[in-house]
């Protein structure tokens, strides 16, 4: 169990590494659709596959680059907490009471990223027509309900 958990603090922390460093060079670019475009080039898939409107991309844009320090100050938090559970296993014989509070406060801080990138996902296929918005929240929901090393770090959310 405890293994468990170490795996999925890892598989976490690279996926949010990956997306701290991309969603720095997102958090460039204004109101012009062609720098918008290579502002947010973790969205362009998105842009694609939904065949977005200028207006529509303008949008989904804006709500990605607002949700950006939500998710930095996350990522921020989980590394920290993952960190300090690898220090407390590292030196440990045994879980010890501060090694399973540790463990807690990270699941703490995994279910609040879910729940912040769910939300995050609501707004933006608000921001879609109805029909979009479902296959929007068909394809994206699953990655945020089972985030792992595979979906994180390889993860259309960012």
């Amino acid at each position: 169990m405890r293994r468990g958990f170490l795996i999925l603090g890892l598989a976490l922390l690279a996926g949010c590494a990956g997306f701290f460093l991309t969603s720095r060079q997102a958090s460039v670019g204004n109101d012009d659709v062609a720098r918008t475009s290579a502002a947010v080039p973790a969205l362009q898939w998105l842009r694609e596959e939904f065949d977005l409107t200028d207006e529509q991309w303008a949008k989904v844009s804006e709500l990605h680059r607002a949700y950006l320090p939500t998710c930095e100050s996350l990522c921020e938090k989980i590394i920290a907490s993952r960190e300090k559970v690898a220090g407390l296993v590292r030196e440990g014989t045994a879980v010890s009471p501060e090694l399973a509070a540790a463990l807690r406060e990270h699941s703490l801080l995994l279910a609040e990223c879910q729940t912040a990138m769910l939300g995050h996902l609501y707004e933006t296929a608000a921001a879609l027509p109805p029909e979009q918005a479902a296959r929007y929240l068909e394809e994206m929901t699953p990655h945020v309900l089972t985030m792992t090393a595979d979906h994180a770090s390889g993860s259309p959310l960012h």
